[in-house]
């Protein structure tokens, strides 16, 4: 009897049968049998009783089952400390992220974590800036990406990117710039008196970008015209196509419209409005290894899609 042996037999246990235990194997189910009969006359007990349905574990299969699992459990704990001894990184870490910003980052970010990381286990949570920062400070996120200025005292940051923040809409909505460019990342900027008439849909006040686009028509001396508050991309999205408004956001939180002609962009602001993203984390929380490495895993991914935060 070996840890191969007790794996193909509980892995029968778990399944149900030989068939479908052997093609998570990745064995034929003839090969399964022969190895279940030798380790049966190995111990002297019958293990498995073949059934219509597949197979079952005898009285003394229940029970091997029941030691097989500690042993197994076991053998990985002391996998996991050998692994540990050499550095590997283990834990759980929870990142929070606004949805706008997981959608250029999420996706690279857990892969490339995982491959580096394959023994933290990891929870990502997207929500309104407001919610990760609730979390942040209550304890159940670890790590959070926010708009900058708005972490509070009780957090600790670090800037990663800058995006500059564009009116977005429908070609026949956006106000074009004179000139051969009319609309797009190159046109020229519309000023930000320019927005006090047009009609908006913006995200809710617990929103970051909100924030951001409240102080910059106070420093303006303007007020904004928003019709409709909505916090979700997809709605802002198919509310904006409906024609009913347009957004001011980052151009990246709607890539495909933007990228199939149903959206346009027009630059705001001359400089440039922007919204900066931070790395926050609890100035009062110590910092596990699982956080450590996702925050440089953040840094990293970060630095690849946007450049320095002062670009």
């Amino acid at each position: 009897m070996d840890i191969p042996d007790l794996r193909a037999f509980l892995l029968i246990v778990e399944t149900g049968g030989f068939s479908a235990a052997a093609v998570r194997l990745n064995v034929t189910q003839p090969s399964l049998s022969r190895r279940m009969r030798l380790l049966e006359d190995s111990l002297g007990e019958r293990l498995l009783h073949r059934t219509g349905r597949g197979a079952e574990p005898t009285e003394a299969g229940l029970l091997l089952a029941e030691r097989a699992r500690r042993i197994l459990d076991e053998v990985e704990s002391a996998r996991r400390a050998l692994l540990n001894r050499r550095g590997q990184v283990t834990g759980r870490v929870t990142l929070g992220l606004p949805p706008s910003v997981g959608t250029i980052l999420t996706a690279r970010l857990v892969a490339r974590f995982r491959e580096e990381h394959p023994l933290v286990g990891l929870s990502i949570v997207e929500e309104l800036s407001g919610v990760v920062q609730d979390g942040l400070r209550n304890g159940w996120i670890d790590l959070g990406l926010l708009y900058a200025g708005t972490e509070g005292p009780s957090l600790r940051s670090e800037v990663l990117f800058r995006e500059d923040v564009s009116l977005i809409g429908r070609p026949d909505l956006v106000p074009p710039a004179p000139g051969p460019v009319p609309h797009g990342p190159e046109a020229p900027p519309l000023p930000l008196h320019g927005l006090a008439r047009l009609p908006l849909i913006l995200p809710g006040r617990r929103h970051g970008l909100r924030a951001i686009l409240d102080q910059a028509a106070f420093r303006h001396g303007i007020s904004l015209t928003v019709g409709i508050e909505a916090d979700s991309l997809r709605v802002l999205a198919e509310l904006t196509e409906l024609g009913l408004g347009m957004v001011i956001h980052a151009p990246s939180a709607f890539p495909r419209e933007l990228a199939e002609g149903r959206f346009v962009q027009r630059p705001l602001g001359d400089p440039p409005l922007t919204r900066s993203i931070a790395l926050a984390w609890p100035r009062d929380r110590a910092t596990t290894p699982a956080t450590l490495a996702m925050a440089e895993a953040v840094r990293r991914v970060a630095g690849e899609l946007k450049g320095s935060p002062d670009d």
